[in-house]
């Protein structure tokens, strides 16, 4: 009677008859994942359908910006939908010698910059006073900065066009920023709140036995912790600022060059318009929007999440 003997046996008992025998049993059954190709699911062929339509849709307006930034006036009017006959950058070069574009940059980038400088020096340590300072009144301040965010721009816009001119401050960059600092104060003073809770507050006792002031321990031992909330909360500013529109609108007079968009504004005309600048001028000011995001992307996506899960 025949018995089959295990394959560790097997494999043994050929080795000691036969030294210079291989050993090696052939493989009869490979694995066929590296050869198999994936197969996509009817949801999985219909996600990626739909996110294909919205990139069309989204990237359609900037494409087609992008080309008529290379046509003539006529080409554009006779031939809305056409495409360029050649690729030549005088539009880019007439932006900036018949428009004031090149001034409206430079204002965008100084209340941008100016605006952003303000909030990180003032709304982290106005959150870390309301978290850790301020006893039971603080709240009653913290309520005060997130009711700022349920009122209007619009309730509050003729006040503030009223006290600006007042003080001498309308029509000027000064008025802009001062604006723009006070709207974006309350969502970082909500944005930092939360965050500041997480922070251990043995780390800022070791600091007071070592002789830190309250100001030296902020900025030396809680701002480096709260860089990935300040990361994300200086790229939403940033944007914002960048793209705004209405506010410079609002606090500028016509004697001021504007903002980028202000001065794209202006190239619309009641019976005509400068289109092939105008697309030349949104292509030029839609470049540093997305250098910005892009550069700063997974700092910002890192931010946003801590903040969520720590608040």
């Amino acid at each position: 009677m025949s018995t089959t003997l295990p394959v560790g046996r097997e494999l043994v008992d050929a080795q000691q008859a036969d030294p210079g025998r291989s050993t090696t049993r052939p493989l009869r059954h490979r694995s066929r994942r590296g050869t198999e190709r994936k197969r996509y699911t009817v949801g999985e062929v219909a996600s990626m359908v739909v996110l294909a339509a919205l990139v069309l849709i989204v990237s359609f307006p900037v494409l087609y910006a992008l080309l008529n930034s290379f046509r003539t006036y006529a080409e554009i009017t006779i031939e809305p939908m056409g495409l360029p006959t050649t690729f030549k950058f005088d539009n880019y070069l007439r932006l900036f010698q018949e428009t004031e574009y090149g001034e409206a940059v430079v204002n965008t980038l100084i209340i941008t910059v100016g605006t952003i400088l303000l909030l990180i020096a003032i709304v982290p340590m106005a959150a870390y006073g309301i978290e850790r300072i301020g006893g039971r009144s603080s709240r009653w301040l913290y309520l005060l900065f997130i009711a700022g965010l349920m009122i209007p721009f619009q309730v509050r816009m003729i006040p503030l066009v009223k006290g600006m001119n007042e003080v001498g401050l309308y029509g000027t960059l000064t008025s802009v920023i001062l604006v723009h600092l006070g709207g974006a104060a309350s969502f970082g003073i909500l944005l930092y709140c939360s965050f500041i809770k997480s922070v251990p507050v043995e780390v800022e006792e070791a600091a007071h036995m070592d002789g830190a002031g309250r100001l030296r321990t902020f900025w030396s031992i809680v701002f480096p912790m709260l860089l990935p909330v300040t990361s994300a909360f200086v790229i939403i500013q940033a944007l914002g600022l960048w793209n705004d529109f209405f506010v410079p609108l609002v606090f500028l007079d016509s004697t001021s060059a504007g903002t980028i968009n202000v001065a794209i504004n202006r190239m619309v005309g009641l019976l005509t318009s400068q289109w092939e600048l105008i697309y030349t001028g949104a292509i030029l000011a839609l470049v540093p929007s997305v250098v910005i995001f892009a550069a700063f992307q997974r700092y910002f996506i890192k931010g946003m999440s801590i903040g969520a899960v720590k608040g």
